[in-house]
This record gives C-alpha cells, sequence and structure tokens, in this order.
C-alpha cells in the first residue's frame, strides 16, 4: 500500500509540473533514461548537458523516463551536480514527493550579468528565484515545502517536508524558477528513513539563437536590399549580456549601412566593406535585430559573378559567429539572395566617310554602322532607312544589314555617278539607322549620316580674241614713225 502511494505522490507531483504554465520556449526535462543507474557520469543524449552522480549507484538511485533523476534512500547524501550545454539554458529545478525524512541541499553557480564573472546563486533572492509549491493532496501528501537559507560560503537553499521526520508525512515538492544564468546547479538529497522516496527534474530550454534573412530576396545588379539579422531571446525572461555576432558577407555584396536594436556594445559596420561585427551588446528580453543595407554591385565585377554565380549565401556559424553569455545555438544561420541579369541593347550608331562627293569617277564613302558591343553568334540585324533612288549616286546599303557575330562593326557604300553634264547640281543621300524589329536588339545613338553629290562639271565665260601686244623697242620705233609723219605734214603746211 505504501508503495502504491509513493507512486501516486510521484505520479501527482509530475502532473503539477507539467501543467506549470512558463513562457519560456522549448522547455524540457533533462532525461538520461535508457542508461545504466550506477554511471558516474551522465550526458544527455538530446544535447542538453550532463550530470555527475556521487557516490555512483547509491541510495538507490535511478533515471526513470521523464524524469531526470530519482533515488529510494539517499541516507547520509546523493550528490548530483548538472551542468548545461552552450545550447542550453536551466529553467527550473523541480523536486517532489519529499517525505518529513528526507531533505535536499540545493546550490547553483550564477554568471553575474555585470561583471561576467561565475559566482555562487542567491538562491535565498526569490525575486530573482522564485519558489512554487505544488497543491497537496490526500494523506500522506498534506504537506508544502519549508526553506531554509545558509548563506555563504556555502550558499545552500535547503528544502524539507515539516513532520518531525516522519516518512509517512509527505508533500508534492515544488521548483524553483530560474533566471537565464545559472551555469551549473547541485542537488543533495539526504534520508534518515527507510524507503525514502524522492526525485529531482532539472528543465532546460533553448539558448539565444540568430537567424538572417534578405528582403528582397532577388535583386539585378546594382540593386540593394535589407539583410535582417534576428537575435532571439526564447523566452528566458531576463536580458542575456555579452551578445557578440560577426557577419561575412559573400562576394560580391557590399555594405551600404547598418544599425540595431540591442542594448548596448559596438557596432562595426563600414560602407563598401563586405562584414561587420557586434561586441559586447545585451539581448533584450524581447531580442533584438541588426538591419543592413546590402549592395549587389552594378560594376563590371558585381556583373560577372551575378551571370556566373546567381545566387549567394549568407551564412553565421555560432559559435564562432555568435555567441552569448548563457549560450547559443549553434545552428547555422542562413540566408541566399539571387541575382538576374539583362544586358542592356547594344547601341548601334552609323558614320559615313566622307561626306563629300564629286560627280567624277572614283569618288565613294564608305559608312559604316557600329555597335558598342560585339554581336551574338547569331549576328546583329540592324534596320536602316536608305537614301532615295537617285541617278546621282548608287548605294550598296541594304534595308537590313548583319553585324557577324563577334564582330563590332560593318560597311555599306555609297558612289557618285561620274557625268559631266553641267548644272545638274548638288544632291544629298541621307542614311539613318531604323527603329529594331524588337526593341531588345539594339538602340540607336547619334544623327543620320549624309553624303553630298557635288556638281564639278560648272559652265564657265567664253575665250575673248586675242590682241597683240609689241615689244618695247617696235612700240618706240612706231612712235617715232608718227613723230616723223606728223613733222613732214607740219613742214607742208608751212610751205604753203
Amino acid at each position: 500500500m505504501m508503495k502504491k502511494l509513493r507512486w501516486l505522490g510521484f505520479a501527482l507531483a509530475s502532473a503539477a509540473v507539467a501543467n506549470y504554465s512558463h513562457a519560456v520556449e522549448n522547455e524540457v526535462i533533462m532525461d538520461f533514461a535508457g542508461q545504466p543507474n550506477n554511471l558516474p557520469l551522465y550526458t544527455s543524449a538530446s544535447g542538453l548537458g550532463t550530470m555527475s552522480v556521487s557516490p555512483a549507484g547509491g541510495g538507490g538511485f535511478s533515471v526513470p523516463a521523464g524524469h531526470t533523476a530519482f533515488v529510494t534512500s539517499p541516507g547520509s547524501g546523493i550528490t548530483t551536480v548538472f551542468t548545461p550545454s552552450s545550447t542550453a539554458v536551466p529553467t527550473r529545478i523541480a523536486f517532489y514527493d519529499q517525505r518529513a525524512s528526507t531533505y535536499r541541499d540545493i546550490s547553483a553557480k550564477c554568471l553575474n550579468p555585470s561583471t561576467q564573472v561565475i559566482e555562487p546563486c542567491d538562491l535565498s533572492n526569490v525575486a530573482s528565484f522564485p519558489r512554487t509549491n505544488n497543491p497537496t493532496g490526500a494523506a500522506p501528501y498534506t504537506q508544502v515545502p519549508a526553506y531554509t537559507w545558509f548563506a555563504a560560503p556555502t550558499s545552500i537553499l535547503r528544502a524539507t517536508t515539516p513532520g518531525a521526520a516522519n516518512q509517512n508525512i509527505q508533500s508534492n515538492g515544488g521548483y524553483i524558477t530560474l533566471p537565464p544564468y545559472v551555469r551549473e546547479i547541485t542537488v543533495t538529497a539526504y534520508g534518515s528513513g527507510n524507503a525514502d522516496f524522492s526525485g529531482t527534474d532539472i528543465y532546460m530550454a533553448d539558448a539565444p539563437s540568430v537567424s538572417k534573412a534578405f528582403a528582397p530576396s532577388a535583386v539585378t545588379p546594382g540593386g540593394q536590399t535589407t539583410l535582417t539579422i534576428t537575435i532571439k531571446n526564447p523566452g528566458l525572461g531576463a536580458p542575456i549580456p555579452a551578445v557578440n555576432i560577426s557577419d561575412a558577407l559573400p562576394a560580391p555584396l557590399k555594405l551600404v549601412s547598418a544599425s540595431h536594436t540591442c542594448t548596448g556594445g559596438t557596432l562595426t559596420a563600414t560602407a563598401g566593406s563586405s562584414s561587420l561585427t557586434l561586441t559586447g551588446a545585451t539581448l533584450p528580453v524581447a531580442g533584438c535585430q541588426i538591419s543592413a543595407a546590402v549592395e549587389w554591385p552594378g560594376d563590371a565585377t558585381g556583373i560577372s559573378a551575378c551571370t556566373a554565380t546567381p545566387t549567394v549565401t549568407n551564412r553565421i556559424t555560432p559559435p564562432a559567429q555568435f555567441s552569448t553569455a548563457a549560450g547559443q545555438l549553434n545552428t547555422e544561420a542562413l540566408a541566399d539572395l539571387s541575382c538576374s541579369y539583362t544586358p542592356p541593347p547594344p547601341v548601334v550608331s552609323l558614320v559615313c566617310t566622307p561626306t563629300e562627293l564629286f560627280d567624277s569617277p572614283n569618288q565613294q564613302s564608305v559608312c559604316t554602322i557600329t555597335s558598342n558591343t560585339a554581336a551574338g553568334a547569331s549576328g546583329l540585324n540592324v534596320n536602316l532607312s536608305l537614301p532615295p533612288s537617285n541617278p546621282r549616286y548608287a548605294s550598296t546599303c541594304p534595308a537590313l544589314i548583319t553585324i557577324a557575330g563577334g564582330q563590332t562593326s560593318t560597311t555599306c557604300t555609297i558612289t557618285a555617278t561620274a557625268n559631266t553634264v553641267v548644272g545638274d547640281g548638288d544632291v544629298v543621300a541621307t542614311l539613318s539607322i531604323a527603329p529594331p524589329s524588337n526593341v531588345t536588339d539594339y538602340t540607336v545613338t547619334g544623327a543620320p549620316a549624309q553624303v553630298t553629290v557635288k556638281d564639278d562639271d560648272k559652265a564657265s565665260p567664253q575665250d575673248a580674241a586675242p590682241v597683240p601686244s609689241l615689244n618695247s623697242l617696235a612700240t618706240m620705233l612706231l612712235s617715232l614713225i608718227f613723230a616723223a609723219l606728223g613733222w613732214a605734214a607740219l613742214q607742208r603746211k608751212r610751205g604753203n
């Protein structure tokens, strides 16, 4: 009958703890079920931590399923030391089915959040370490635990059941809620009677964790996105100090700016660099974030990376890149960013050289159609607006001309028609690039090309009859003859 009552109390206390509503996320019991009952050291299969036992296997020690540790006759003392892993945080110390003939000494080591020094926890401080007694029940579970604090240097909280060491007077026990600074727990069970049935459960929760995301998750070269790094406090009920985080952006990403909502700390995030760090910060109860504006460069390197590696992964790997004073989940934080690039259409221009011809033989202008990028394997088709037909010139330029694959230009010609017709005037041949058949084929720059064919057969005045000319000696002789004739005529006139 007594055995049934003992297991009944065990079940009632377990149910009371199981119905406990706690804000901590993913809270579970540190469970070593399936391992032998006489080991000096137990390791949690789920990575929550370890439990050492001294003396190993003494006092009817066992590790029942669904509980941490149990003893049936602790006698002069069975000591268990619980050490959490770096990925888990102790949240509660629960004890149950405790007789008046037994008691427990509980102590713990805490991280001082101000100095970050490990020191004895002050379990007497019910504001930081609140106690909850499980409800009483039918006899013999009629008592509630009593507590006695032994100050330093022992710093022990003793939990007992009132009843003058009567093993038939029992309580359903209770639990102590822990702040997230506890780094080690020691529980020593004592008993003065036979079959002093009692158990201990250590509840654990996730340590702080980190995650990240890009928004938007896809960009084009030259575009920006926001990288959000979220540091989660999983309902631990208190700020967590000594938060350190670093993030190295994958190439070719560059930082534009960054800020954070954590408490304190130093954020290093230089614009144009590819890394950021936050050191010495405190994680608030509600958690915090780092927000960074990130750019996928639009230069040649960025475009090349977008084409070669269109998706990059940004990762933070704990504990090397993320840690806190309370530990951290070692789950890698990953975020993918995708890039897409559509090359702009080639820019096409037209130049004819020379721009003036004469209507004489061998007068030709070469018209060059040029693209700013090499044509693809199938070539680049360019539409031309041709000059009107005119007998004064001939053109080899077609309405659709192709720049061969891998090339950046092609040519055609305008040739003047030789003639000797006087007065047929000047004519202008205008050649231009027409819009593409598809808007993505190319764009046009520059003005249309004009080639002027000039008339070089201009009319000239008729030649006049030549007037004979004399040399200076003949002119003098003629003057003397005229003078002599004039003198002779004058003498005849006098003689008359």
